[in-house]
């Protein structure tokens, strides 16, 4: 009587598994890359829904988008190394933090038309902002011309 695995057995065992996970990986870096990008998204999104109801008080005024005046407005802070982001109030050395810099996850990056993101003064000067993931999908945040904010996923 024979015990264990034969050779033959063996090697299509592992021409399984190869095919298997040849499939498998695409699929699942595909599907964390989506994941990846939604979730920076919606943290953006709710970042910016927080500063326009602070906007909204009378202790915070300004758009919180940079298209407002600079000075005690609530705004996101952007930061260029590593890629981030974090939201403030005032400006210079009177800026208060209100939340901790927040480092986009697996390679998800952010920009605008013509990068008008602005890292020197850090203020988004444009219509709406570009989140995209490692694999070149993108998802949309779209100012109107009343500051109203909209998601666009592409």
């Amino acid at each position: 009587m024979q015990k264990g695995f034969a050779t033959l057995e063996i090697i299509l065992a592992a021409l399984i598994i190869a095919l298997l996970m040849k499939v498998a990986i695409p699929n699942a870096t595909r599907l964390v890359d989506r994941a990846a990008l939604d979730y920076e998204t919606k943290r953006l999104y709710s970042e910016l829904r927080l500063i326009e109801s602070m906007n909204k008080s009378e202790q915070c005024k300004g758009t919180g988008t940079g298209l407002g005046n600079i000075g005690d407005e609530t705004y996101i802070k952007f930061i260029s190394e590593p890629t981030g982001y974090q939201v403030v109030n005032g400006s210079g050395l009177g800026e208060k933090i209100f939340r901790e810099p927040h480092v986009l996850s697996y390679g998800v990056k952010i920009s605008s038309p013509k990068n008008v993101i602005n890292f020197e003064t850090e203020k988004i000067v444009s219509n709406h902002i570009t989140l995209t993931s490692r694999l070149g999908k993108t998802n949309k945040i779209v100012f109107d011309s009343v500051g109203r904010m909209q998601g666009d996923n592409q």
